[in-house]
């Protein structure tokens, strides 16, 4: 596998191929995931319908999934998108057995028949994986691939560059996981049709429809709001919760346990000590680039974040505020070290360079092997002499056994800041080399012939020295946060002396219920992805802890900056929420609430029968208009949608008034109006096909029913 992290970090051996992608080529290295794997492979990170993911299985589709990320992002992942990515191979794996199992149940497969059509048709979404291989349509060029493979072929035999024979295997793996990931979309596809087409139309209810779209009722609305009536009024009990609550218990079911916890989360950062120190560093810094010291040497030697780069790169390649510094900056001066807030860091710019370089290249390359480096020198001169004498390439380029092709390569393939100094000879020749001319450059000892045919849409890229430093703590300023919390520690001993004490000793306690094992991270939720590196007090409260028990002190953050101390509350078990959870406790008292004031409201507008009447008994007045089934029809004194209003308001004939309607937010009579119809004509087959897309909502519903059946149980947390 060393052979791959070669070529990963040199493009220059993809492009003699004549590919044209450079970094995007998937790579099958072995990371911690698989090696954890490996050696606790006799155990699973889940099970859907009691069949069990292996941890080995799991990570490496991981690995796979997170290759192909890079490939169409051109970069590395944070940590935050590592654990994106590790979500949605779970959850992909999920919706396909859930998929599976049902059209295993109907007889219904992938025929080869099939694949080989989505291979000429080249539009699936999984092509999108093999980036090398997507014509200028965007669409996958299938006899790109057939040639891959027969070039594959007659290469295996022959005697190449290792490093390029191990790309070979990288493409070809890399289409194994394509060809995977394409039969699961068309099977799934095919269900999904299944299901789509099991939900049918007809030209009465598409009338319906189109009447209930394009019919609009106005209204004058005479409202009690349910907020105006004082809590005091109303009157309930236990009883009355638990009714309700059995009316909703399935709202309040639990397929897998959960945990009410809290935590303090202590953020460790730089004391005024060690910004006064970077300061001076970077101050230093300043000067040596004012001297006229070797900026590679100067910035690559620091802790700078950002690595030197000696080629043009787009002013996207830099982080942000570098970008806008640069676009400010005439070429050769400095600016001095500035804070950046936003991401916490001490900076120093120099712009070396502003030039107008190619975002497109069109070029062909040829690798000249031999067994010395004269031979390979005169051996290349010979080439170019052929080439240069009207020789065709095509012929020269079978001799030696490599493409012939032309490629474009696109910028965003090969700029980086961490461009190594064997890609930097490549993409310097790419822009240098003069056009359609033939040249030859060395790379690490090897030869290669390059001509460019075609440089097409110009743009502004900067060489710039860039030192971006995180304003980090200092060993002295961590171990003194780490000594102030360990004696809080010592001293309550107890979840609720950390609650009552902690505050005074200025640490935040966060609550956290209902917490899920599938969070990953402790105080994740939603988008907020929670305490970086916290899966071990995880683990901790889902397989150890006791209720109002204390986690031990946990070193945890993307940079190792949290302190973290956890405390469980309590456990909730597989089933459903009691009726007096509090969160389910408060939203059975809403329901009771909203109930009561509507017997409360309905008694008051008992007998009305115009909006006079019921103005009289208080109610505020208001016009809504364009009422109609399809519409968000809210009532501005109410400030919520009422579809009981809605139903009552469109049944009701022009002039007439309706009876009290009795909503969720309030109490209302209405007088109609006036009817409009619109003007747009109705279609038949139009609406009916409307109608038939939109009934792609049931398909995720029925996601939802399998899942509740397919007894799901997520244990990646253990991991």
């Amino acid at each position: 596998m060393a052979a791959l992290q070669k070529i990963r970090s040199n493009t220059w051996i993809i492009a003699v191929m004549g590919v044209g992608l450079f970094l995007f080529i998937i790579t099958m290295v072995l990371d911690q995931n698989t090696i954890f794997a490996l050696t606790n492979s006799n155990r699973n990170v889940g099970e859907v319908y009691g069949e069990s993911l292996s941890q080995e299985e799991y990570f490496k589709m991981v690995n796979e999934a997170t290759e192909v990320f890079k490939l169409r992002t051109g970069g590395t992942l944070t940590d935050a998108q590592s654990d994106q990515v590790r979500d949605q191979v779970w959850q992909e794996y999920v919706v396909f057995q859930l998929i599976k199992h049902e059209c295993d149940k109907l007889g219904i497969i992938v025929t080869e028949a099939e694949v080989q059509q989505a291979l000429r048709e080249g539009t699936a979404s999984s092509f999108q994986n093999m980036a090398m291989f997507m014509g200028q349509d965007g669409r996958f060029d299938y006899t790109a691939l057939q040639n891959f493979f027969k070039q594959y072929k007659e290469m295996r035999g022959k005697q190449i560059d290792p490093s390029v024979a191990e790309q070979l295997e990288t493409i070809k793996d890399l289409w194994a996981y394509t060809n995977t990931q394409l039969r699961r979309e068309l099977l799934m596809t095919k269900y999904q049709m299944l299901l789509m087409q099991s939900f049918t139309t007809n030209p009465v209810s598409a009338k319906t429809a189109f009447d209930n779209r394009t019919l609009t009722t106005d209204a004058v609305v005479a409202a009690l709001p349910f907020a105006a009536i004082a809590d005091k009024e109303v009157t309930f009990d236990d009883s009355d919760l638990k009714k309700v609550y059995d009316e909703y218990k399935e709202r309040f079911r639990l397929d897998n346990e959960v945990r009410d916890i809290k935590y303090i989360d202590v953020l460790v950062t730089a004391s005024t000590a060690d910004k006064k120190a970077l300061a001076e560093e970077m101050n230093a810094l300043y000067q040596k680039l004012q001297a006229g010291h070797d900026p590679a040497a100067v910035i690559n030697a620091g802790k700078s974040t950002v690595r030197f780069a000696d080629i043009p790169l787009s002013g996207s390649v830099f982080p942000n505020d570098i970008k806008q510094v640069l676009d400010s900056m005439a070429v050769g001066t400095i600016k001095a070290p500035y804070t950046n807030v936003q991401d916490n860091t001490m900076n120093v710019v120099k712009l070396i360079a502003k030039t107008q370089a190619p975002d497109s290249i069109l070029y062909r390359a040829l690798p000249v092997q031999a067994a010395d480096q004269k031979t390979a020198e005169v051996r290349t001169d010979s080439i170019l002499k052929a080439l240069n004498g009207g020789a065709k390439y095509a012929d020269i380029a079978k001799k030696l056994g490599a493409p012939s092709d032309s490629s474009w390569i696109a910028a965003q393939q090969f700029e980086s800041l961490n461009v190594t100094p064997e890609n930097a000879t490549f993409i310097k020749a790419l822009y240098n080399a003069p056009a359609k001319a033939y040249t030859s450059f060395d790379i690490n000892g090897t030869k290669i012939i390059l001509q460019v045919l075609e440089r097409k849409a110009y743009t502004t890229k900067y060489v710039a020295a860039v030192a971006k430093v995180p304003v980090d703590f200092s060993k002295a300023t961590y171990e003194t946060a780490i000594s102030k919390f360990n004696r809080f520690l010592a001293a309550n001993r107890t979840l609720a002396d950390i609650v009552k004490n902690a505050p005074k000793e200025g640490y935040q306690m966060v609550d956290q219920d209902k917490f899920s094992a599938a969070a990953r991270n402790i105080g994740a939720s939603g988008y907020f992805p929670g305490v970086a590196g916290s899966k071990e007090a995880v683990r901790w409260a889902f397989d150890t802890a006791d209720e109002n028990e204390i986690s031990p002190l946990y070193e945890v953050g993307e940079a190792n900056n949290h302190l973290l101390v956890v405390g469980l509350s309590k456990v909730h078990k597989k089933g459903y929420f009691p009726w007096d959870d509090k969160d389910v406790k408060e939203f059975l008292t809403a329901v009771v609430k909203s109930r009561k004031k509507g017997e409360l409201a309905a008694a008051k507008l008992s007998g009305v029968k115009t909006i006079a009447q019921a103005k009289a008994k208080g109610a505020v007045v208001d016009s809504l208009n364009g009422v109609s089934f399809s519409g968000y029809n809210v009532l501005p004194a109410v400030g919520a949608p009422e579809p009981v209003l809605t139903a009552a308001i469109v049944a009701t004939a022009k002039g007439q008034t309706t009876q009290p309607v009795i909503g969720t937010s309030g109490a209302y009579v209405a007088q109609i109006v006036a009817k409009n119809k619109g003007t747009e004509k109705f279609d038949v087959k139009q609406e009916m096909s409307m109608m038939q897309r939109n009934y792609s909502q049931f398909a995720q519903q029925m996601l939802g029913v399998l899942a509740q059946k397919a007894k799901i149980e997520d244990k990646r947390y253990k991991f």
